[in-house]
C-alpha cells in the first residue's frame, strides 16, 4: 500500500487515465526578445565580454545595463538586468561589433558600436535603434561675451574640490556643467574654448568631465560639456565626445 500512493500521484499528474497529449488548443504567442537568464551565471561562464555599463532607476525600477560583445562571435550585445538578477540580451545588428555605453537620455541609453555607429536603447521596451549621426543640432542664441573662468576640480572624500565661491560666476558655471552630464563626476577641467560650434569660441567654456558609472559595473568615460553665459544665467548647450 505504501508503494501505491506515489504511483497514483504520478498517474494523476499525467492525466489520470486520459488519452496522452489530449490538451485544449492554445493560441500562438508572440516570441519574447530573449529568455531571462541569471546575470550571476552569465558573469561566471564568460560567454559575454563586458566593456562598460550603467545603473539607475527607470519608471521606478532599478536596472543595470552592461554593454559588450559575445566572446565567440564578437557581435555586440547589451545586457539589461533588474533587481531580481534576471537579465535579457539585446543584440546589436550583425557586423556592428562590441557596444559601449555613452550616456543616458531620459528613459533611453546611448550606445556606440565598434563600427562607429550610435544606437539608442529604450529601457521601457528594450528596443535598440540606430541614431542618425547627421541630425541637426540647433545653435543657441544670446550667449554673452564676458571673461570666461577656469575651473579644475577633483573628487575627494568630501566631494568635488576646490569648490568656487557660492553665488559667483565660477560657481554658476560649475552648476551648468554638472547639469549637462549624468553619473558620478570624478574630475572637471574647464577652460575657454579655442574653437566651438556655432561661432561661439569666444563665449564658450569647454569642460572636460570624467564620469564614473555606478557599481557593480564600474568604468570611467569622458565628455566635453560646452557652457555659455546667457541673459538668464549659465547653461550647458552641447555635450560632445
Amino acid at each position: 500500500m505504501v508503494l501505491c500512493v506515489p504511483l497514483v500521484l504520478v498517474l494523476a499528474g499525467c492525466g489520470a487515465g486520459k488519452k496522452p497529449h489530449e490538451r485544449s488548443a492554445r493560441p500562438a504567442q508572440a516570441p519574447l526578445p530573449a529568455a531571462p537568464i541569471s546575470a550571476r551565471d552569465l558573469k561566471l561562464n564568460g560567454r559575454i565580454v563586458i566593456t562598460n555599463g550603467w545603473q539607475g532607476v527607470v519608471t521606478g525600477q532599478r536596472l543595470s545595463v552592461a554593454a559588450g560583445r559575445y566572446a565567440r562571435s564578437g557581435e555586440g550585445v547589451a545586457l539589461v538586468s533588474d533587481a531580481r538578477d534576471l537579465e535579457r540580451e539585446v543584440r546589436a545588428p550583425r557586423g556592428e561589433g562590441s557596444l559601449r555605453f555613452l550616456r543616458r537620455n531620459g528613459p533611453q541609453l546611448e550606445l556606440r558600436s565598434r563600427a562607429g555607429h550610435r544606437f539608442g536603447l529604450d529601457l521601457r521596451t528594450l528596443r535598440l535603434f540606430r541614431i542618425d549621426a547627421n541630425a541637426h543640432q540647433a545653435c543657441p542664441a544670446g550667449a554673452l561675451p564676458l571673461r570666461l573662468p577656469r575651473l579644475r576640480l577633483r573628487f575627494s572624500p568630501h566631494g568635488l574640490s576646490p569648490l568656487p565661491r557660492p553665488r559667483s560666476e565660477e560657481f554658476a558655471a560649475l552648476l551648468a556643467i554638472l547639469a549637462g552630464v549624468r553619473g558620478n563626476v570624478e574630475a572637471i577641467d574647464a577652460r575657454p574654448a579655442a574653437n566651438a560650434p556655432c561661432g561661439l569660441g569666444g563665449r564658450t567654456l569647454a569642460a572636460r568631465v570624467a564620469i564614473a558609472t555606478p557599481r557593480p559595473i564600474v568604468s570611467v568615460f569622458r565628455r566635453t560639456v560646452l557652457v555659455s553665459r546667457f541673459s538668464r544665467g549659465w547653461r550647458a548647450w552641447r555635450v560632445v565626445r
